[in-house]
C-alpha cells in the first residue's frame, strides 16, 4: 500500500520546507487554509510525476480535520503527520489563537490517530510555551477539560489569558499559553497512542524562525529573543524541516512523548517573560543616565 505523508500549514514557513524535503517515494498531502497558495507552491516545486495532493483545511474546525484525515487515508496508509499550522499573537483574535493553536493540535492528533496504524505524528509547539511564569499559566485541571468539554475548556482558557488591560497583550499571552498547551497535549496523548496503535508522537519547539509569521511580529518578545541566543540569529525554516524529518525516521523510534527544544539556546539561557522585562528595564534606565 502507498505510504502517505501529511503536512499542515504547508503553504509557507516550516511546513513548506518539510514538503520540499520529504522523500518522493511516498504520497504527499499538503494542507493549508489557502488553496491558491497551495496550488502555486505545488506547481512551482513539484513536477507532474510527483505523487502530491493539496487539501484546503481549517484546523480550528474538527470537521475539516476529519475530512483531511479521511482523504489522506483514502490515498494510502498514513505514516507521517507533520502538524505545522498555527498563528502568532498578532495574526488573530484571542479566541481564534486558542482555537487554531490549541484545539487545532487536539483535532489533528485525534483525527489522524483514528485512521493511522502506526507511524509518526510530529507536532510543532514553540519555545514561547516555556516563558510564562508558572503562576500565570493555566492549571493542568483546565488543560484536561479539553478531553470532556471543548467549549468549557476554551472559555476557561480565554478568560485566563485576559488578565491584562490591553487586548493586544492578551493576544500575546493567548499565543504563549496555546503553545504551552500544544506541548502538553502532545506529551499526554503520546503514551496512549503508542500503547493502543503504535503511533509515535513527539513535538518540536522552535525559537525565532525566519518565516512570514515571525516577520509580522514586531513585538516586545520577538525583539528580545535573539539577545538570549549565542547564535545571534534566528533559525532558517529548512533547518527545522531537516530536524523534523530526521526525528520522524524509524531509527529514532525511542523518541516518544517528549518535546525537542530547538531555539538556539534561548530558554536554557534564561529567556523568559520576566527576564525580558528586567533586561528591557535595565537598558532604558541606563539610557536615561
Amino acid at each position: 500500500m502507498t505510504e502517505v505523508y501529511v503536512v499542515t500549514g504547508a503553504a509557507s514557513g516550516i511546513g513548506m520546507q518539510i514538503c520540499a524535503k520529504l522523500p518522493a517515494c511516498a504520497a504527499l498531502v499538503m494542507a493549508d487554509r489557502s488553496k491558491e497558495r497551495l496550488d502555486a507552491f505545488s506547481k512551482n516545486i513539484f513536477s507532474s510525476e510527483n505523487n502530491v495532493y493539496t487539501f484546503c483545511c481549517d484546523i480550528s474546525k474538527r470537521d475539516d480535520v476529519r475530512k483531511l484525515a479521511d482523504y489522506a487515508a483514502s490515498i494510502g496508509e498514513v505514516r507521517k503527520v507533520f502538524h505545522c499550522a498555527g498563528v502568532s499573537g498578532s495574526m488573530a483574535s484571542r479566541e481564534d489563537i486558542l482555537r487554531i493553536n490549541a484545539l487545532g493540535t487536539v483535532y489533528v492528533n485525534q483525527e489522524f490517530s483514528r485512521v493511522m496504524k502506526g507511524g509518526v505524528i510530529c507536532d510543532f509547539a514553540s519555545n514561547s510555551g516555556y516563558i510564562l511564569p508558572r503562576f500565570l499559566m493555566p492549571s493542568e485541571r483546565i488543560y484536561r477539560m479539553v478531553l470532556k468539554n471543548e467549549e468549557k475548556f476554551l472559555r476557561k482558557m480565554y478568560h485566563r489569558c485576559g488578565f491584562i488591560l490591553m487586548e493586544k497583550w492578551n493576544r500575546q499571552v493567548a499565543y504563549l499559553v496555546s503553545k504551552n498547551f500544544a506541548r502538553w497535549y502532545s506529551q499526554k496523548c503520546s503514551f496512549r497512542y503508542m500503547e493502543q496503535k503504535g503511533i509515535r508522537v513527539f513535538s518540536i519547539s522552535p525559537g525565532f524562525v525566519k518565516t512570514p509569521m515571525t516577520e509580522a511580529e514586531k513585538g516586545f518578545l520577538s525583539a528580545n529573543i535573539l539577545t538570549f541566543s549565542p547564535m545571534g540569529r534566528g533559525a532558517e525554516p529548512d533547518e527545522l524541516a531537516v530536524l523534523a524529518i530526521n526525528l520522524s525516521d524509524e531509527r529514532c523510534a525511542s523518541l516518544i512523548g517528549t518535546d525537542v527544544l530547538s531555539d538556539g539556546g534561548c530558554v536554557n539561557n534564561h529567556y523568559g517573560l520576566l527576564t525580558c522585562f528586567r533586561k528591557f528595564r535595565r537598558r532604558h534606565v541606563n539610557d536615561a543616565w
